[in-house]
């Protein structure tokens, strides 16, 4: 796929970029892809002057009031001076001038892109103690890390800052780096989070895919750190060109649990497994997967439901028209995520209380590198949840009826199924005899 499908970055943006692995390549292909009308690249710090050469036109400034924006012109690197006597490094903007710079920019909406590190050109880092310089205006901070630094051993030669590295995971050098200590580094607030600020989105590049091995481990790593970063890509360039090959996003989660339990002779919703009602062993459930936000549909008793699960970090929706079928409460989470962007959502039962987390993060990993519109189990020959619905389908979904929810949409869309091989995962709870089988 490539980065102007996923939508992440705008006109509006102002972004910073740390990190290591390839990180200044990446700003200009990105500058290159996406903005090749108009864009600005500058730095915080001190780059190779032959970076130049990356950029369709460049500006040395030798005072801030020579600046005209009308300079600006397809991807334009904006520098302050020469940074050394060898005359290998330019610096940029500080200060007032940058912020200058920045609103400038904006009023005129045009992208601004900030350098905010260096790495000496080694696939992995840790910040120094002056680093790094993220302007506090940026709505974005993308973070970088090479996955050659994969498999190596922790040293000078293949990282930059090993001692910092060592101190920091508390791991001797020449230790040989994991993806536990790529994700120790990455979370770690004196590491990849280091003065990041409040307001800006965290994106995470994990770059050099062409180098990888084991791409379940990176499946895993990606799924982790959902946990500290909102976006997370597995990327590489090849031939000049940024592909991606994955992209972890925002995902919702809606549990739907507005039924009266007809055929079960009461509320599924507090019928008991494993010392806990059907509800909570879902809602549980969800909290070891890295969602957005959880919503939870009910309907029928629901007053009585609620109290059970007000205690739960979920939004809960009162579906009145639960008796409408399925379809209204699926309308109705989806109605709820228009207004919380996401890229797509996760509907789920409640009366499926033994889905584990594995099966939703097998569908997140599907959609990180697939894209489909629908992912939906299927067991010798029946539709089963967890299922996925993209952000492309949500329209679609508020036009649904009766009480086969989503199904309706499987032959008009483009749908990936799993195949579930295990009756127990694929049981639904529809009777008291159900529920002794489960």
């Amino acid at each position: 796929m490539n980065i102007a499908s996923l939508k992440l970055f705008s006109v509006a943006d102002q972004v910073a970029w740390v990190g290591a692995g390839g990180k200044t390549s990446l700003i200009f292909t990105i500058a290159h892809d996406l903005f090749f009308n108009k864009c600005v690249i500058t730095t915080t710090t001190k780059m190779a002057k032959s970076e130049i050469e990356f950029a369709d036109h460049s500006i040395e400034l030798e005072e801030f009031d020579q600046f005209n924006v009308e300079q600006v012109n397809e991807v334009t690197l904006i520098y302050r001076r020469l940074a050394d006597n060898k005359d290998v490094k330019i610096s940029g903007l500080q200060g007032d001038e940058l912020r200058l710079l920045s609103d400038i920019l904006h009023q005129h909406q045009i992208p601004l892109l900030i350098e905010a590190d260096g790495s000496k050109r080694k696939p992995c880092k840790f910040p120094g103690f002056h680093e790094p310089n993220i302007p506090s205006f940026v709505n974005k901070v993308c973070v970088v890390v090479g996955l050659s630094a994969l498999g190596k051993p922790l040293n000078e030669e293949n990282f930059h800052r090993s001692e910092e590295i060592a101190r920091a995971l508390n791991i001797s050098i020449g230790e040989t780096i994991t993806t536990d200590h790529l994700f120790e580094i990455l979370k770690h607030p004196e590491g990849g989070l280091k003065n990041i600020p409040d307001q800006a989105e965290k994106i995470l590049f994990l770059h050099q895919a062409d180098c990888l091995v084991d791409n379940q481990l990176i499946n895993d790593l990606a799924l982790r750190l959902k946990s500290v970063y909102d976006q997370v890509l597995l990327s590489e360039i090849k031939n000049d060109y940024l592909q991606i090959n994955a992209h972890w996003g925002k995902i919702g989660c809606v549990i739907l649990a507005a039924g009266s339990g007809s055929r079960f002779g009461g509320p599924k919703q507090l019928a008991i497994f494993r010392n806990k009602t059907f509800i909570e062993n879902v809602i549980e459930m969800t909290q070891s997967v890295n969602f957005q936000n959880r919503v939870v549909i009910l309907g029928s008793q629901f007053e009585e439901i609620r109290d059970v699960i007000n205690n739960k970090e979920v939004v809960i929706l009162n579906n009145v028209n639960w008796k409408n079928g399925q379809a209204s409460s699926v309308k109705l989470g989806a109605s709820y995520f228009l207004d919380h962007p996401v890229d797509a959502i996760i509907f789920l039962l409640v009366d499926q209380p033994q889905i584990t987390p594995n099966m939703i993060n097998n569908v997140l990993n599907l959609f990180a590198f697939q894209k489909p519109k629908i992912i939906v189990h299927n067991y010798k020959g029946e539709n089963r949840h967890p299922i996925l619905f993209a952000k492309e389908t949500f329209q679609e979904l508020l036009k649904i009826k009766g009480d086969q929810g989503g199904r309706q949409l499987f032959d008009k869309l483009l749908t990936l199924q799993i195949n579930l091989e295990d009756d127990y995962l694929a049981l639904d709870i529809d009777t008291k005899d159900d529920l002794n089988n489960l």
